[in-house]
């Protein structure tokens, strides 16, 4: 973890607060230094922005500590703050573009991790918020905050067993309704049967898709034609 980013104050606080874009902004979209006038100290373009989301969030988070790393800013938030600070990085910071959710499987916890931008600036936040390692854990839905988020969080159900509360569709998207587990979660296991199963059933062209599968309807209309 590096140093936490000081909130700035005085003139540069009140411009980057702002909601739309500020005389001088241009100065912060190629990496350049900028004075802060109130101590003489000199940030980066990437700095600003991570100090402007923590002056953002400190109302609902006193502790935040939003961490510049490259071009991007990483913000930790507990999941029960999850929606609020995604509307405040949405509604106050322009960050209206959901790039991606995915998320990382360690051994004691699971990271939920989004990253955003805003058109005004270069610099992408990835919002994460931790969860417990346990067989499906709840993690609020951002769906009502970006709508995009919908098919990527039922990816990251399917594939690494995250409950989001709130999601309009949580079923899995690239494995069957009756899959058993999910297979991106580094202790995931597969029982033999199941595979063998599936190529009995379809063959071994067809365990993967089933080509064309017929209804038991369709079936016996079929019989009843012949």
């Amino acid at each position: 973890m590096g140093e936490p980013v000081k909130v700035l104050t005085g003139e540069l606080a009140e411009a980057r607060a702002a909601p739309t874009r500020a005389p001088g902004w241009e100065r912060l979209l190629c990496g350049v230094k900028v004075e802060d006038q109130t101590n003489g100290s000199s940030l980066s373009a990437v700095e600003v922005v991570a100090s402007q989301i923590a002056g953002a969030l400190q109302p609902i988070l006193p502790e935040v500590d939003p961490q510049p790393h490259g071009e991007y800013v990483e913000l930790m938030v507990p999941s029960e703050q999850l929606e609020h600070a995604a509307r405040i990085l949405r509604d106050q910071l322009g960050y209206r573009l959901l790039s991606m959710v995915t998320a990382v499987d360690f051994p004691d916890s699971i990271e939920v991790v989004y990253l955003v931008f805003s058109l005004e600036h270069p610099h992408g936040v990835f919002l994460k918020t931790s969860l417990p390692r346990v067989e499906l854990p709840d993690c609020p839905s951002l769906t009502g905050v970006w709508p995009g988020a919908e098919f990527q969080e039922r990816e990251v159900y399917d594939l690494m067993g995250i409950n989001f509360v709130g999601h309009p569709d949580m079923t899995r998207i690239l494995t069957e309704d009756d899959f058993p587990g999910h297979p991106l979660r580094k202790d995931f296991s597969i029982e033999p049967d199941y595979v063998l199963m599936r190529h009995l059933r379809y063959g071994a062209e067809g365990q993967l898709a089933p080509p064309n599968p017929v209804s038991p309807i369709q079936g016996n209309d079929e019989a009843e034609r012949r």
